[in-house]
Order: C-alpha cells, then structure tokens, then sequence
C-alpha cells in the first residue's frame, strides 16, 4: 500500500508516474508524465511525489518555496526513481572495422536548449575545457597561446567532449584518437559528427546503448531559488563541463548534474548522484555572475551517496552556513584530473566556505586528489568527525587564506592511508587540529609526510596552524614543516602522540619559505644547525630531498630557538601499528609500549570524542579522537552510516526510508 508523505504544512501532492499524462490534474489517479511538468505547477508548500520509474528529462525548477514551505521534489519512498541526462541510443550502424561501429546521434535527442549554455547543448559538441588524464591537447594549447607557458601541448592537438557512453548500465571510455580504440572505449569524430564506439565480440544490436543528452538533470536556470527539498533519486548520466577558471569564464560555470544555482535553504538528502562526466553537485555560486550573490547560504547536503564521478564529488563557491553532513563519497576522480588548471577536483572542494560543517562523511578512493579541500578563505568553518582514507593525494588539503589562529576548526577526524599526506598545507593560516588520527600509510612513505607545510607562492602566509591532541601514527614518515621565516610563521604542536621512537629523526623542517626557496641546500642547513646550536650536522639530519631531519629533542630545541615553546606536553609511542578492514569498518592500532605519563590539552570548543553525539568530561588521556584510555590492542567500528557499496551497484531499494537509515534526525 502506497504512504502519503507526512506533511506539517498545507500544500498539494503533485504524482509523477510514468504512465501519467502532462494533461492530467497530478492526483494520485490522475498523475503527471514528466517532473519538469510536476515543476513548473508546484508552488510553496507543494510536494512533487515522483512514483518509481526512469524520468530522462532535465528539471528546472521556477521557483522556490518559503520558510515552513518549501517545494518538495521527493522520489517514491522504497522504491528505485532514476532520473537521467541521457537517453537511449538505437541508432543504424555502420561496421567501421572489426569490433568498432560509428553512427550518427539524431539532433533531436538533445532536448536540453537551456538558454544557460553559452556553446551548445549538445555535450558531444562541447570540447572539454580541460584534458584529463594530465594529457596536454587543444585546450591547453588555447590558454598557451594567450600567455600561460606553464603547459605543453602534445605533438597531436587533442581534446575530448563533454558527452558519455553507456552500454548496459556501464560506462564506457571517451579517447580522443580514433588510434586508441579498444574494447569498452569510444571516440568522438567531430568533423563527421559520428560517434564511434568498440564494442569488440559484443553485437551493438543487442545491447542497450545510452548516450548523455543533457549537460545538468536537476537545477534552476534561476539564480538564487530558496526553501527546496530533494529527496530519494537516484540521479545519472550528465554531460556536464570541467570548471576551469569558472570564476571568470562563463562557458565552464561550476555546474553539476545537480545544483542549487547560488541558492539558499535547500535540502538535498538520500540521493545517489553517480557518473557524471566531471562533477555531482554544486551547492554555491556557480560563476562570475553570481560573485556578488549573497543568497548562497543555509543549505543542507546529508546522507547522500556521491559516487564516480569524472573530476568531483562536491564543489561549493562561495556558500555560508553550509553543512556536508553524513555523504558516503567514493571513487571520484576517475577521469584522473591533475595539474595546471585542473583544481577543480576531490571528494569535496570548497571556495570560500564561512562557517561551514563538514561532519561525519565517509571519503574515500577518490583518485589523484584529496578527500576534502579547502580553497581561497574557510572563516569560522569545522571539519569533524569525518573518515577520509586512501584518497589519492591527501587526506586534507588547506590552501590560501591569512588568519590569526583558529579560524578553522578540524577535530575527531580519521584521516589515514592516504597516498601523499593525511594533511597538506601551503600559503593558508589559522586551521586549527585537535584530537585527530592522523596516520600515512607505509607503502607510500617516499611520497609524502602525514603533515605537510609549505609555501608556495605569495598569496597567503603560511603560518598560525595548531596541533592539539592528535595521535599521530606512522614509523618511517612525520612531520615536513616550513621554516617560520619569509611568509611564513610559528606553528603550534602540543599534547600529542607521536608514534616515534626518541632517536627518530622523523620532524623535517623544508625551506619552503617562500617561493622560490630563500636558501640555496648549504645556507639552509647551516641555519637550522645553528638553530640547534650544533656545529656539525649529525648523522642521517639530511635524509629525503635534501631536507633537515631533526629527532624528537632537536624539534622542541629549534621551536624554542624561535621563541615558541612545542610539544612539552606530548609524548611518544615507538611501534604503534595500526590496520584497517574496510568490509567491516574495524580499526585497530596496537602500542608496544605505554608512555609514562599522559596529559591532554582542554578541548577548545572539541568538546566531544568521535563517537559521541553529546559533551563529554575533560579527558586526561590524549587519545586523538578516541574518547577511553588507549590499551595495548585497541579495535574500534569507526562507522555506523550509510553503507558502503560496489562500483556499479546501488544501495538497496528501501534505504530512502528514514526508518532504514541510522543516521537519520
């Protein structure tokens, strides 16, 4: 028996079904064919009830609702709701070679004429604005030509599109030479406008072919919309462009396949948003147009499942009062953008985020990038209680901003395993980190640090950052920080636990001061011995890339040569192991030995451990996030959300309903 939503408020249920008419009244025996239908109809207090089915169409929506009544847009609870940028492909084709057939897609398949966009609605005929892969192509060669040396093109002028392939619910691969073709790969001739496509021993008849046909499926071509609800999709297929420079260059506005167009008080919870071309979801000011737009504030993104995505999971620009609250966000990335122009990617990216949360969000496998990066300015932001491993840059990345201390708070996170750092900082001040585990894999100990801090260039200080609480694992890397002069400045470390041997010489302090370096190898480390009061290097100080290594004594003595008293509460653990299941979420670390006392700085405002939901007692233990004493052998279940699932599958039919979902209000 079909359940009418709960409603507090007075308003229509508008039903969607895919046997419905647009002519009929949207009763629940009269239901309408299309949401975009549904949309243009729903006013303040309505709830757009979409039945199960597969909706292809592109919804935007014309208005927004008002405070205590919103627009609802809610997918059948129980039951599986696609909407998807793309439609099926049954076109006549042409056997171009053994295993590789071409056909041409029908113009009228693209029904997406948006007036937003400024090239073409067609994704295949939209040049990517930046080449994955870090290939350098047609793309690159432009912004070469306008002044940027920084990039060379490959001898071949390349490029790709914004449009995808899909045959039987799989994503095929875009190459941007017909030469590259083989299995499960296809090319884009745009001279002949045909696609191609290797379907190898596979008979292309017998298979279902979609092609991407829209470049957004859900979001307003009206800036500034409030008070909407979405709820319940499973959301797919999008053609969608990779931001670079969005902020100046309105062809790659900073638009996902879903997104809330600089819009306030939204709500987008229980939603999957899967295979997008480049990124899922935007939840702030989308291009230079909306710079000024002070409407992009007070929305929440829960319990969603972001997964697959070419470049990204979420990207915000500019949002204030924005929370990113219990997403599972795997796997983004795939397309492997990297390098120069080529910012715009990782698990979460956020511009300009005041007074944000990001809380409780499982990040993970996203591909040569970070789990979650902050960019240009996080006034009064917190990061808590978050799992962000095996990312494939670092776990945290903090970038540009010139703080006094505290202006961001990052506590009771597990940030471990990541490829290059569980936390990486240049030309950014003021973050704060307090009562975290902070761990990096031995497998990647010649790649990175758990912390590192460096400058890089002159747009912010690196400076004011402290470390309070955290249990810090790892044998054979530590902890690689700027030297405090230049533009940069004293770091506070205090009341941690390192697990470090005394004599281990696992604290580096890198030149990086500026850019370029102020010191050439000899200079720098004849100041840092000086530093120390040595007059000769000892044995093993300079031991990856030419930075200064010091053991645990030589580290409190240089930050006291600056007039910064560090680490005279922490202590040390030689031999901590620490392994990770993620079938069963078990996180276990093991202390060979125990140190022989324990102090813990007041938390401030970390007023609770990892799994707590309420304030805890002041704790005289410094266990990173772990609220107990720390045993010999310590295992804990570290998450309790949404759970996990494969590439290609989806979560459970039911898991909309909020009785089947633990982290619901």
């Amino acid at each position: 028996m079909f359940l009418l939503p709960k409603k507090d408020f007075e308003g229509r249920i508008i039903y969607v079904s895919n046997n419905g008419n647009d002519a009929h009244k949207g009763t629940f025996q009269e239901p309408i064919r299309t949401i975009s239908s549904a949309a243009r109809r729903a006013q303040p207090g309505d709830v757009v009830m979409v039945l199960e089915g597969t909706y292809r169409e592109r919804v935007a929506p014309k208005r927004g609702g008002l405070a205590g009544q919103p627009i609802t847009y809610k997918g059948e609870p129980g039951k599986r709701v696609f909407v998807k940028g793309s439609e099926i492909w049954e076109p006549d084709w042409k056997i171009e070679e053994e295993g590789i057939y071409s056909a041409q897609p029908n113009e009228s398949l693209f029904n997406d004429r948006s007036r937003e966009y400024k090239d073409h609605h067609n994704p295949f005929k939209v040049e990517l604005a930046s080449t994955p892969f870090q290939r350098e192509g047609i793309p690159e060669e432009k912004r070469r030509k306008a002044g940027d040396h920084r990039m060379e093109p490959e001898s071949e002028k390349i490029s790709y599109t914004c449009g995808q392939i899909f045959v039987d619910g799989k994503p095929y691969l875009e190459v941007p030479l017909r030469e590259e073709m083989t299995f499960g790969k296809w090319w884009y001739d745009k001279k002949r406008e045909r696609i191609f496509i290797c379907f190898g021993e596979l008979n292309p008849w017998d298979l279902m072919v979609e092609i991407t046909t829209r470049r957004r499926i859900f979001a307003p071509e009206i800036k500034g919309l409030g008070y909407i609800n979405l709820e319940g999709f499973i959301f797919e297929h999008c053609g969608n462009q990779y931001p670079t420079d969005f902020w100046r260059v309105d062809e790659n506005a900073q638009k996902g396949a879903v997104g809330t167009e600089a819009g306030h008080h939204w709500t987008i919870r229980r939603n999957v948003i899967r295979y997008c071309k480049t990124f899922a979801l935007d939840c702030g000011r989308v291009d230079r147009h909306s710079m000024t737009f002070s409407t992009s504030h007070n929305n929440l993104i829960e319990q969603n499942y972001i997964l697959d995505n070419g470049s990204a999971g979420i990207l915000s620009y500019g949002s204030r009062n924005l929370i990113l609250r219990g997403n599972v966000i795997l796997r983004n990335n795939y397309l492997g953008f990297s390098g120069i122009k080529r910012w715009e990617q990782g698990g979460i990216k956020c511009h300009k985020l005041e007074n944000g949360l990001i809380e409780k969000n499982y990040i993970a496998y996203n591909q040569k990038s970070p789990g979650i990066w902050l960019d240009n300015e996080f006034p009064d932001s917190r990061i808590n209680r978050n799992v962000i491993h095996d990312n494939g840059t670092h776990g945290i990345f903090i970038e540009m901003s010139d703080y006094k201390y505290d202006r961001l708070l990052i506590n009771e996170n597990l940030i471990f395993s990541n490829r290059e750092n569980a936390v990486y900082i240049h030309d950014a001040s003021g973050a704060t980190f307090a009562n975290n585990l902070l761990a990096h894999d031995e497998k990647n100990s010649d790649i990175g640090q758990i912390v590192h801090i460096r400058q890089v260039s002159n747009r912010g200080k690196t400076q004011n950052h402290s470390f309070y609480n955290n249990l810090f694992i790892s044998e054979s890397t530590g902890l690689n920080v700027n030297y405090p002069d230049y533009r940069s400045g004293l770091q506070r470390f205090d009341f941690n636990l390192y697990g470090f041997a005394h004599e281990q010489r696992n604290f580096y302090i890198n030149a990086k001061s500026e850019q370029p370096a102020p010191w050439d190898k000899e200079s720098f480390q004849s100041q840092i011995l000086n530093d120390l009061g040595l007059k000769q290097a000892p044995l093993a100080f300079v031991r990856k890339k030419d930075t200064p290594s010091l053991n645990f004594k030589e580290w409190q003595q240089f930050w006291k040569s600056h007039k910064q008293i560090n680490d005279a509460n922490s202590n040390l653990i030689a031999g901590m192991q620490m392994t990770y299941q993620p079938e069963t979420f078990s996180l276990s670390f093991e202390l060979l030995t125990h140190p022989e006392k324990l102090t813990e700085k007041k938390p401030k405002p970390a007023d609770r451990d990892y799994f707590s939901e309420v304030k805890t007692k002041f704790r005289r233990f410094p266990a990173g996030p772990f609220r107990n004493p720390l045993k010999s052998t310590n295992n804990f279940i570290i998450w309790e959300g949404l759970p996990l699932i494969s590439k290609s599958c989806l979560p459970d039919s039911d898991w909309t309903s909020e009785s089947n979902n633990s982290m619901a209000n």
